[in-house]
């Protein structure tokens, strides 16, 4: 069975991972070693910024009954499983993504937390786009995976380029 719930429950879970995704990327940028690995995390930020923006409008433009649970869920089980999901993201484990950002004494290991934290979103959002319906921002939320992924990969290049 296919559970449907609470969909402004699910847009504020990733209102919070992209908030902390610009948090971790403007501080990796202000300690980045190379002018390229700054502009890099400045252009992320700036794209988790979007998915922030994102995020909220389709909190905003949901009706009353859209904040209710819509399906029979006596447990909670589905917004739980979703919850489990982000809490295993690394933002989620570590809400200080300043701290994180400090703790990345190469750029190497920037780049690697990065990568880190981009593929759990892409975990999250991907259980997302399972719970939420087509007329609630499932096309939105393939947007943001869609992102998610083209991060991974610049993410990947960067890294592999370091080699």
């Amino acid at each position: 069975m296919s559970l449907i719930f609470n969909a402004d429950e699910i847009f504020q879970i990733g209102v919070e991972i992209e908030r902390n995704g610009k948090a971790f990327y403007q501080a990796a940028a202000k300690s980045a070693q190379t002018s390229e690995t700054k502009k890099l995390f400045e252009e992320l930020a700036k794209w988790e910024s979007g998915h922030i923006i994102v995020f909220e409008t389709l909190k905003n433009k949901l009706a009353e009954s859209a904040r209710e649970n819509t399906a029979f869920d006596p447990d909670n089980e589905a917004l739980l499983y979703l919850k489990a999901a982000a809490d295993t993201h690394v933002f989620g484990r570590n809400a200080n993504a300043e701290a994180l950002a400090e703790e990345c004494k190469t750029t190497r290991a920037a780049l690697k937390m990065a990568l880190g934290f981009e593929k759990d979103s892409v975990v999250v959002y991907a259980n997302m786009r399972n719970l939420v319906p087509e007329k609630l921002g499932k096309p939105d939320i393939d947007k943001l995976l869609n992102e998610e992924l083209q991060h991974i990969s610049m993410l990947n290049d960067k890294i592999n380029a370091l080699k």
